[in-house]
């Protein structure tokens, strides 16, 4: 049963490029001692490397997969938050979306609405709107990266420049109370904070197993945010602390009707 879940942790590695300890603990239904403990051989072994509340692959991540992979990870939590953050969107917002499988899944929500400008640097996230007629897509060119078929770098920053946005969807690959939100790649995270800088009101997403984890790149304090919507899964102790900062805090039901 050890070697199956090791070997089962190597395949998500490879796949997206680290692992949170609270969604293998629910994912195996082992505890969060036995995950920490698998991790600890991988990492002797070389094969990951610790961070605050789960790893991060030292080997080259599956990119053709990964997207792919990602987009059928917690699927009902995702819909359920992306209809939250739809309903934050009015018509006539000029929004910026980062890249994501959860913003995906909001972008979708918004096919019909109107006058509505949409401003990203994700490929995905452009061919969804493109036809629809009431909203108006802006793509930022830049240095396309593979993992998730989103633009990064000078170019993307030198486009961005031309802009600014009443809103912001943002995916959340860490957050803490302390360290804020935080992000796994270097490139994409310096847009991010120009992301951040160029918006109005600033929209968090981020499951329950984001919650308590500190990845490497900052990305903004967590009291920047105005709303941070996540799922039912997140017990309250973990996103209280975030209520108190004044952020607005909407736990999204699975069950939600979609759009």
């Amino acid at each position: 049963m050890q070697q199956v879940r090791r070997e089962s942790i190597k395949d998500m590695l490879r796949s997206i490029g680290f692992v949170n300890v609270q969604e293998l603990v629910n994912r195996f239904g082992v505890s969060s001692e036995t995950i920490r403990r698998d991790l600890e051989a991988m990492e002797k072994d070389g094969l990951v490397r610790r961070i605050h509340g789960g790893a991060v692959s030292t080997q080259p991540v599956v990119s053709e997969s990964a997207y792919t992979l990602r987009r059928q990870f917690h699927t009902p939590e995702k819909q359920a938050i992306a209809h939250a953050a739809a309903n934050l969107i009015c018509d006539g917002d000029t929004v910026l979306i980062a890249p994501g499988t959860t913003t995906l899944e909001i972008a979708s929500q918004l096919r019909k609405r109107a006058n509505l400008t949409v401003i990203t640097n994700s490929l995905p996230i452009t061919m969804e709107l493109a036809d629809c007629a009431g909203i108006n897509v802006f793509c930022l060119g830049g240095h396309l990266q593979g993992a998730d078929f989103s633009t990064s770098g000078i170019t993307a920053m030198q486009n961005l420049s031309l802009f600014n946005a009443t809103k912001l969807i943002i995916g959340i690959g860490g957050i803490t109370p302390q360290r804020g939100i935080t992000d796994y790649r270097m490139e994409e995270s310096v847009l991010l904070r120009a992301f951040v800088e160029k918006s109005d009101c600033v929209i968090g997403i981020a499951d329950h197993s984001k919650f308590g984890v500190t990845a490497m790149y900052n990305i903004c304090p967590a009291d920047r945010l105005n709303h941070l919507i996540t799922d039912s899964g997140t017990p309250e102790d973990l996103y209280k602390p975030f209520c108190d900062m004044g952020v607005q805090v909407h736990v999204a039901q699975a069950d939600m009707p979609a759009l």
